[in-house]
């Protein structure tokens, strides 16, 4: 899935945001997961596989994104007994969402999995070496400078502010405006992605 950046929407968000420069998820967990979840929708959304219709995610043509990761989340749209909305789609793929894009960077040699796990406290999840770090740190400087950059590289913006990982600057509802006229689709499920993280930053207190 070979966009403007290294890798689409969803591998992008993986390099610059979910991983840290040494290949680990940081604390803030919960709201990556989010953010990876909304990215695979807001891939398919950009890509023109998905829309929102009456406040519900629905699968718009037959055809199936060329990346696996993308295509099995579009089979289980279309194969989902009811139609849900895009925050419980955001919910729903927030689980394992990690796993499935890891897969596919490792399969392209852009990650490799680390040996062993960090020792506490650092974080029980597993490490991944960066095979092509300089992806990752062109993603990482698209992140500052959107101004006149496409939809994917505002979405990557976005999603990265609406998870509380970075802003450039600007308030996840900005990007939210700049979406809406181009991709309708994509400015709601990146309100979902803000509100799921907001909903469970606010569980964490109670």
């Amino acid at each position: 899935m070979k966009t403007d950046a290294t890798s689409g929407l969803c591998g992008d968000f993986m390099l610059a945001v979910y991983l840290d420069e040494q290949g680990r998820v940081p604390g803030y967990r919960t709201g990556l997961g989010f953010g990876l979840s909304g990215a695979m929708l807001m891939e398919l959304a950009l890509g023109g596989f998905i829309d929102v219709l009456d406040g519900r995610i629905v699968a718009v043509h037959g055809a199936q994104p060329r990346d696996r990761a993308l295509g099995e989340v579009l089979v289980r749209i279309r194969s989902s007994r009811r139609l849900r909305t895009p925050s419980e789609w955001v919910r729903v793929l927030s689980i394992g969402a990690h796993k499935r894009l890891a897969v596919g960077l490792t399969a392209e040699g852009v990650l490799v999995r680390a040996q062993g796990r960090w020792p506490l406290p650092a974080g029980r999840a597993r490490r991944y070496d960066f095979l092509a770090g300089g992806l990752r740190d062109a993603v990482v400087r698209s992140l500052g400078g959107t101004a006149d950059s496409s939809d994917r590289l505002i979405a990557l913006a976005a999603l990265a502010s609406a998870c509380g990982a970075a802003s450039g600057g600007r308030d996840w509802s900005e990007y939210e405006a700049m979406l809406r006229s181009t991709n309708p689709a994509s400015a709601q499920i990146l309100t979902a992605v803000a509100d799921s993280v907001w909903l469970g930053t606010l569980s964490s207190w109670t």
